[in-house]
């Protein structure tokens, strides 16, 4: 069975300045388009890595939304339940700095309608039949309800992402229904009113994360590393990063999110899995796409992504 990622497929229109960005005039750079979306992002990386994975989302009826379906089918990635509608992708226009890194941004959503209308009426069997779910908690409420709810009756894991802090705050109450809940620093003190200065200030946040059921958590700090609990075996973790020169941050938090997943799905201890994730958003912080190209080549020659426990 494959790994079901349910989520946005995006356009990415990134303008690259080629030094400090300045409000107040015009900046010289240049200007990208790439493919993006959270869980379009997951689905390729997972996929490039070395997982099944089956991407059910939505595409425009463009030439664009083809070319989108062709890349995620050319990698092995099933695309048959992508669903065709006008306005069917978002767009993301991002503004970078010199460095790579993200100064400001305006997301235009995508319809979403017809996505879902798929999901009410097959979702319990895509679940059902789903080693492992990833949904992007951006859908429309009575749809994540509804995976969730399905999941939990077939005792299928559930991975929740989301795209945004606001979607964040109003499904707060999901975090305990899942497997793994993957967050950054920002993320964790907006949400749960709290300030981190230290790493051990983040172990014992990753702890009281799971204190409502959740089982793992795990709390990206960007160049600090990120650090994990397990609360089925009261395990706490670290993880440096793996220096690499930043191109572009953006998907860095996808391709963490993916690698991690795909570690626990194929047999990793957590400790393995969030390595897996600090690989591949290493890998894609290093490109300019949204999740890098070369992960296929690269996991295919190092020792993480390779045996039968990993490529089962």
């Amino acid at each position: 069975m494959a790994i079901t990622v349910i989520g946005t497929v995006f356009v990415d229109i990134k303008g690259y300045a080629n030094g400090k960005v300045n409000s107040d005039t015009k900046n010289v750079g240049h200007v990208e388009f790439a493919h993006g979306g959270v869980g379009r992002n997951v689905a390729e990386a997972i996929g490039r890595a070395g997982g099944s994975v089956e991407f059910i989302s939505s595409v425009s009826n463009t030439a664009q939304g083809d070319e989108v379906a062709k890349r995620l089918n050319d990698i092995g990635i099933k695309t048959a339940r992508l669903v065709n509608t006008d306005n069917g992708m978002g767009q993301w226009l991002a503004i970078l700095d010199g460095a790579g890194s993200l100064v400001a941004s305006v997301s235009q959503k995508p319809d979403l309608s017809k996505l879902e209308d798929l999901l009410l009426r097959h979702g319990e069997e895509i679940i059902k039949n789903s080693e492992a779910v990833v949904v992007e908690l951006d859908l429309n409420d009575l749809v994540v309800q509804a995976i969730f709810a399905w999941a939990k009756l077939h005792r299928v894991p559930v991975y929740g992402i989301v795209g945004n802090l606001d979607v964040l705050m109003g499904k707060r109450s999901l975090i305990d229904e899942m497997a793994m809940f993957i967050c950054n620093q920002q993320e964790v003190e907006e949400v749960y009113g709290i300030t981190i200065t230290s790493i051990e200030e983040a172990r014992l946040a990753a702890r009281d994360l799971t204190s409502g059921g959740l089982k793992t958590a795990v709390i990206t700090m960007g160049s600090d590393g990120c650090v994990f609990y397990s609360r089925e075996k009261d395990e706490f973790g670290y993880v440096p990063i793996v220096p690499t020169k930043v191109i572009d941050t953006t998907g860095a938090g996808d391709s963490f999110f993916a690698g991690t997943v795909f570690g626990l799905v194929h047999g990793h201890s957590l400790q393995q899995a969030v390595e897996c994730g600090t690989h591949l958003a290493s890998w894609t912080i290093s490109s300019k796409e949204a999740v890098d190209p070369q992960i296929t080549t690269k996991a295919k020659t190092h020792p993480l992504f390779q045996g039968e426990v990993v490529l089962k």
